[in-house]
């Protein structure tokens, strides 16, 4: 939990570097399956470009974590508030969604976003 609890606190405060010097090499991030054209992103450079994709369709973006889950020896659930201003339409946005991390020898190796809580 607290490796991960440090990786949403890295990013947040704007330290990329240090958060992703807590996810592995071999990352894999995976959108919501739901989501229009929902992308796999892999290692460092899919982190940045999952980031810049949330970054790029939003003003005033944040994942607010409300709670990590310790779920067996390799995985965490956050639960987490996704809150933005959609660029162009300006559409407020503030959802609760979960992400489950899968961590292996110290490092972040997988994360799938989902709409409900598994």
């Amino acid at each position: 939990v607290e490796l991960v609890r440090k990786i949403y606190d890295r990013f947040r405060s704007g330290d990329l570097q240090g958060g992703l010097a807590l996810i592995d090499r071999e990352f894999e991030g995976r959108d919501r399956p739901e989501i229009p054209d929902p992308q796999i992103y892999r290692g460092h450079q899919g982190v940045l470009d999952s980031l810049r994709t949330s970054f790029a369709e939003f003003d005033s973006v944040d994942f607010v974590p409300e709670e990590f889950l310790e779920e067996g020896d390799d995985r965490v659930v956050v639960v987490f508030r996704f809150t933005g201003i959609g660029r162009g339409s300006g559409v407020r946005i503030d959802e609760q969604l979960y992400h489950v991390w899968t961590i292996r020898d110290g490092r972040a190796v997988r994360m799938e976003a989902r709409s409900r809580r598994p």
